[in-house]
């Protein structure tokens, strides 16, 4: 009885969503222990925050290693850890940037395999940290990890609730894009290839950009001024 109840429920079980998002296989798949519907996905060289029901929210590029691990901060919202196959760990802080890790921290020279957070207190959060050593390290969390800003809750919410409307209205100006119905077209001209000189401007006033709208996201948020400065690059 056993046996056929497993086979039947294995044939009813049929996944009724599927993406490609990760170059590898993915190693977790969590949710916000503050916001249910918030989802993080890890595997290959890159995460992926999504809203449950929706396409990803956010993703990152391509990191020079594969992430082997991932949790999130029992106490922040905004907080989560990666661990790298070169035994370090990305501290990710959405407070403070959504492009790039707030730290990086070595704890092993082998693969970190698995990530478990533990707050022992209002005044003390552990993590555990596993290696494929077989090795255990257990960190101390600082102040400014463990302990919430003022309304970050809210503030996250806030933030993944944009997003979701910022992706809403790129694909509904991208599905409502007039089609190029005319005759037949011409040729195409080609472009002139760009020297590596004019490629650099342009990634450079593209960051640039980003960082602009960065420090505005923020003083919306209240956690800059606009007398703030932005690190441009030059």
């Amino acid at each position: 009885y056993g046996k056929q109840w497993y086979q039947r429920r294995v044939r009813g079980s049929k996944p009724v969503y599927a993406i490609s998002s990760h170059a590898g296989p993915i190693h977790c798949l969590l949710r916000s222990p503050f916001y249910n519907y918030i989802i993080m996905s890890v595997g290959g060289w890159s995460l992926s925050i999504w809203k449950e029901g929706e396409s990803e929210i956010l993703q990152t590029s391509r990191s020079p290693v594969k992430f082997t691990a991932a949790c999130w901060s029992p106490t922040r919202p905004g907080v989560f850890f990666i661990g790298r196959e070169d035994g370090n760990i990305d501290v990710w802080d959405l407070m403070d940037r959504s492009h790039e890790p707030s730290m990086t921290q070595n704890i092993s020279s082998s693969a970190i395999t698995s990530l478990v957070p533990y707050r022992v207190s209002a005044k003390q959060v552990l993590l555990g940290v596993g290696d494929d050593f077989g090795t255990l390290h257990i960190l101390e969390l600082p102040w400014s990890l463990r302990q919430p800003s003022p309304n970050e809750t809210v503030n996250m919410a806030s933030y993944f609730e944009r997003e979701c409307s910022r992706i809403d209205y790129y694909k509904e100006r991208e599905a409502n894009r007039p089609t190029n119905v005319s005759g037949p077209s011409e040729p195409a001209i080609p472009m002139a290839l760009e020297t590596d000189e004019e490629e650099e401007e342009r990634l450079k006033k593209s960051f640039n950009s980003y960082l602009t709208m960065e420090k505005d996201f923020l003083v919306k948020l209240g956690l800059k001024r606009d007398d703030d400065p932005v690190a441009l690059i030059h």
